[in-house]
């Protein structure tokens, strides 16, 4: 799969050059040369090398005082790593180029058996058989595919790449998704949390050295949260951090699928918030919701609705705003975060809980922790989590660039 690197002939401290140029915001000749442990001489040499073999590019010059310094990015053509989401009733899957652009995307229906104990076999033949399908599609053929991130909501060890608890898929557990989609697909498969994919995925935009330090909520399917300390995620013990979706909120609400009653993942999940409205529809209460189907009924028109004033989705979402302020305060308390992102599908229908959010927060942290805290509302696209585990996958192929060289075909090698 990479015998083209051996026709190359990368060199170790070729690598070096292409690690330091990958995991630099802006690479320059003296930048490299300080992350590599060599000397300027020897990576201008590598660095023409690089180039003439088209495996680098120049791609702009730095903006610092003095004489301009050259850019050095690693060309798209170099590998490309997917990402794939398993949601509860879909499958996105994403392409990303080595400039972590995305090269092709897809997403199917997920329809698996009722029955538990013939869902967890069913889901994975699923999921590989959708992810084989990709990779033979006509927009990665031929191109070098180095690794695979896959996004699994519940509880997953990050480790080990087992799959602890489906949640939304009763009967998956302790299963070691990783280890059996490595093996069907002859790569290697990072498994990893949706919250963090999300989180991965703000990083890659804002630049790990901006980023800084932030805790990101995901509100979509389920709730999670994310904690990114210096740029970096930080995972926790076997990669268990940020299962906030399970913190009891509402005694009295709903059943959730962990098994307690009034979990937050119950009120503010995206099933949540539209089972909160239909249930007031179905009360009767006056709203031009009343006109859409509840079966039918999405965030979207909860977010219309509250837009064109109806008083039923406003007063709602400032009740929901309250509970989304208790999660922020107990993260708060938690972190001391700088800045605080509520993200995922639900972060639409933000600016009409924002109000309520801050005053619950202002009620229960200490004024000292909310100096010039900033709360950020991301209503993220559709598929950020397989974006973000592509680049996670990517990141990883870049820390193990020099295995992955020397790696034969269909070989094993664990993340």
């Amino acid at each position: 799969m990479l015998i083209f690197y051996k026709t190359m002939n990368i060199t170790d401290s070729d690598i070096k050059v292409l690690k330091a140029i990958f995991f630099l915001d802006t690479p320059t000749r003296k930048e490299i040369a300080e992350r590599a442990g060599l000397s300027t001489v020897s990576v201008t040499a590598i660095l023409g090398r690089l180039i003439r073999q088209g495996l680098v590019t120049i791609s702009g010059k730095s903006g610092s005082g003095g004489r301009p310094s050259a850019i050095y990015r690693i060309v798209a053509g170099f590998g490309c790593t997917i990402g794939v989401f398993i949601g509860a009733d879909r499958i996105h899957i994403t392409g990303v180029d080595s400039a972590g652009d995305v090269i092709n995307e897809r997403e199917v229906d997920l329809a698996v058996s009722s029955h538990p104990v013939d869902r967890p076999v069913e889901l994975i033949d699923k999921v590989s058989r959708e992810i084989r399908r990709f990779l033979e599609g006509e927009r990665l053929k031929g191109k070098r595919v180095l690794a695979a991130g896959v996004a699994v909501p519940g509880m997953v060890d990050t480790e080990r790449g087992v799959w602890l608890r489906g949640l939304q898929f009763p009967g998956v557990e302790n299963i070691e998704i990783g280890a059996t989609l490595e093996q069907d697909l002859h790569l290697p498969v990072i498994i990893e949390d949706p919250a963090r994919c999300m989180a991965f995925l703000a990083v890659s935009k804002k630049g790990r050295s901006a980023a800084g330090d932030f805790v990101l909520l995901n509100l979509g399917r389920g709730v999670g949260a994310s904690i990114v300390i210096n740029g970096e995620l930080y995972r926790g013990n076997h990669g268990l951090a940020g299962e906030v979706g399970h913190l009891v909120v509402d005694p009295g609400g709903s059943r959730c699928s962990c098994g307690n009653v009034g979990c937050l993942e119950t009120v503010l999940s995206e099933p949540g918030i539209i089972r909160r409205f239909q249930q007031r529809i179905a009360e009767g209460v006056i709203s031009i919701l009343q006109r859409t189907d509840p079966a039918e009924l999405t965030l979207e028109h909860i977010s219309k609705a509250a837009q064109a004033g109806d008083r039923l989705a406003q007063t709602t979402l400032f009740e929901l705003g309250g509970f989304l302020g208790d999660a922020c305060a107990k993260l708060i308390h938690l972190y001391n975060p700088r800045t605080l992102v509520v993200g995922g599908n639900v972060g639409i229908l933000g600016e009409y809980m924002r109000e309520a959010a801050w005053q619950t927060i202002r009620q229960q942290v200490v004024p000292e922790m909310l100096v010039d805290l900033c709360m950020e509302f991301d209503g993220t696209e559709c598929g950020g989590e397989a974006l973000g585990a592509a680049l996670i996958a990517q990141r990883w192929s870049w820390q193990h660039i020099g295995e992955l060289i020397g790696r034969k075909p269909g070989g094993k090698l664990n993340p």
